[in-house]
């Protein structure tokens, strides 16, 4: 579990995220291979200069949060990543700490792909 933490830290160290937006830009990015991702959240009303926010499921390439969508679903939740079988992955906190972890079998599924910077995060 240290080595994750550290590996996570380490990444955001590396790329200067300041923040879970940096992160969502620059995992997205490589998972969809393009520049601007349209994304389907109620959560945010800004996510940054690559993304799209849409009103409407049928519009995205990746949805962000607890919205039901037949997309390829990002969950900003512990619990909700636990019981969606659905999703291909999830940031939180937990004790204080950023947790990442992606589902290898769900992003296979929905034709997604990770660089080797996040082949730590599969489960």
């Amino acid at each position: 579990m240290k080595k994750i933490i550290l590996i996570f830290l380490s990444i955001i160290y590396l790329f200067g995220f300041n923040n879970e937006i940096e992160l969502f830009d620059t995992l997205f990015q490589v998972m969809l291979n393009k520049k601007k991702i349209k994304v389907y959240t109620k959560k945010y009303t800004h996510l940054g200069k690559n993304f799209i926010i849409v009103n409407s499921c049928k519009e995205a390439d990746i949805v962000l949060g607890e919205l039901n969508c037949s997309k390829p679903r990002f969950v900003l939740d512990y619990y909700t990543l636990k019981s969606d079988k659905n999703a291909i992955g999830g940031f939180y906190w937990r004790k204080g700490r950023p947790q990442l972890r992606l589902r290898r079998a769900n992003l296979e599924k929905y034709n997604l792909f990770i660089s080797k910077e996040f082949e730590d995060y599969l489960e």
